[in-house]
Order: structure tokens, then C-alpha cells, then sequence
């Protein structure tokens, strides 16, 4: 090879690596990454992720309860888990809406998502509180009549009766009568019915420790023209499915056993009779 085309051949390799050696910026060659996992995930049918704006279910906010329990059996204690998940805010709120029942208590505050909580706790609740303040009452109306009080503890397993047979067996009578003449009712609506509705004896019950036979008969009057406003307005809706007959005679049942049941509560639990012992004649 001659001297000429060795220099040639040195030259080419020269400029080569110069080229080579000199650092490309993507400014400079208009270079760019491109992310291709998007074409590849539609090419393969992989759904694409969620975005970062989409709140995930594990930190929403809203309780996911009611739900997967079609596939489950109604005798199953799993079938019945949905129905307690609620949260402190949740039961407080119904529990208020049934004292002040403004609005649609199906729709506004129970957004068709009935529990079993709230239907089972209140009515417990009433119970001890019927008992120990009826207790406590006759107690200081025994004080006061300088008479001994014995406490009847078989007050206990009658207030259990008369308040779990007015919180479950009254609903499941009604769901019965309006299912029986095509209201397509829902049992579980009506038991939230009934049992947040007894909230306003809790302190109804606490109010009648006074010993004035007058008050104790205003505040049984009050708690049952709530109750029973609050009953009719959530309860009509259902009951005016059928005809016009019907529905009054349903309406009047309804209001009836609602009357006996507060009426119970004022004779059984809210009266107090001591009189004073008669002292002995003088000689």
C-alpha cells in the first residue's frame, strides 16, 4: 500500500473518532425518550393503570358496607357483617333526623343503605334507661314518702319484652300486611324505622325522674306525637301503594300499637305512687 492511501486511511480514522468522542446532547439531535407501555398494554390487552387523581377505594371516605352479600347465606353470620359497618357520625345523624324528621329519611339520611346497628343498640339502650330511671324515681318517691323501696328486678326482663317486641315483631307485622297487599316493602328500611325512632325515650326517660305526675304525662305526649309523625311520614310512602281503604286501616293499626306501646311505658314505668305511712291514732 503506498504512503498515500496510508495517510488517507489515517485521516478517515482521525474524523471518525472525533465524531465518536464528541458527547450528543438531546437539545443538539432533537432526541427524545418515548415511553412505549401504553401500545404494549393495549397490543396485550392489559387495562391501563388508574391515574393519580382517582382516589382508590381503600382511602375513600364513604364505608363500603351492603356489599357481596348475594352470594353469601342469609344464615350466615358473614351475610349480616355489611348491615354493621357503619361509623359514629352515621348512627348520630339518623338518630337526630328521627328526633327532628325533617326531610326524606329514606333517601336524605339513610340513602337506602338500612343498618342493624343503630335498630339494635337503641332499643337496648331504652331498656336500661327505662329501667334505671324508673328505679331511680320510685326510689326518691319512696324517700320522699318515708316508705321502703324495694327494687323489682322483673322490671328488667319487662321492659326487654314490651321494648324488643315494639322494635322487631311491629316491623315485621307491617313489612307482612303492605307485602301481603303488594307494596313491595323492605323489611330492613322498616326495622331502621322503628328502632331509630325510639331515640327520643332516652331522654324522655330521664326527664320523668321528676317527681311531677303532670310533666312525666307532657313528656310522654311529646316523644309519642314525634315518634308517631315520624312513623306515618317514612311508613306512608309504603302504605299508599295500595288502596285508599287499606292504607287508612294499615295507618291506624300503625298509630294504635304506637298509643299502647307509650302507653305501657307511662303506667308500667313512669308512675310512681308512694303515699306517706298512716301514723298511729292517739289515744
Amino acid at each position: 500500500m503506498s504512503s498515500k492511501n496510508q495517510y488517507n486511511v489515517l485521516v478517515d480514522m482521525e474524523e471518525a473518532g472525533d465524531g465518536y468522542n464528541q458527547p450528543t446532547t438531546i437539545e443538539s439531535d432533537g432526541l427524545e425518550f418515548q415511553d412505549f407501555t401504553n401500545d404494549t398494554n393495549k397490543a396485550m390487552g392489559v387495562p391501563p393503570p388508574p391515574t393519580s387523581n382517582t382516589p382508590s377505594n381503600f382511602y375513600s371516605a364513604e364505608p363500603q358496607s351492603n356489599t357481596s352479600q348475594a352470594n353469601k347465606p342469609i344464615w350466615s353470620v358473614d351475610y349480616y357483617t355489611g348491615y354493621f359497618d357503619v361509623d359514629t357520625s352515621q348512627v348520630v345523624e339518623r338518630c337526630l333526623k328521627s328526633i327532628y324528621p325533617v326531610g326524606d329519611f329514606a333517601e336524605d339520611t339513610l340513602n337506602h343503605r338500612p343498618d342493624l346497628y343503630g335498630p339494635f343498640w337503641i332499643p337496648t339502650t331504652v331498656v336500661f334507661a327505662v329501667f334505671v330511671c324508673s328505679s331511680l324515681a320510685g326510689s326518691l318517691a319512696a324517700y320522699m314518702a318515708c316508705v321502703e323501696h324495694l327494687y323489682d328486678f322483673r322490671q328488667l326482663s319487662y321492659a326487654v319484652f314490651v321494648v324488643y317486641m315494639y322494635a322487631f315483631l311491629c316491623p315485621v307485622l307491617v313489612w307482612a300486611s303492605t307485602k301481603y297487599f303488594g307494596c313491595q316493602p323492605s323489611l330492613l328500611e322498616i326495622i331502621n324505622y322503628y328502632g331509630y325512632s325510639l331515640t327520643i325515650w332516652v331522654p324522655v326517660s330521664v326527664l320523668c325522674v321528676i317527681p311531677y305526675d303532670i310533666a312525666r304525662w307532657i313528656f310522654v305526649g311529646i316523644a309519642f306525637s314525634l315518634t308517631g309523625y315520624f312513623l306515618t311520614k317514612n311508613l306512608y310512602s309504603i302504605i299508599s301503594r295500595t288502596d285508599a281503604k287499606t292504607s287508612r286501616i294499615i295507618l291506624f293499626v300503625i298509630l294504635g300499637a304506637h298509643a299502647l306501646f307509650a302507653l305501657v311505658l307511662k303506667m308500667a314505668f313512669y308512675s310512681y305512687s308512694y303515699t306517706s305511712p298512716s301514723l298511729p291514732s292517739e289515744i
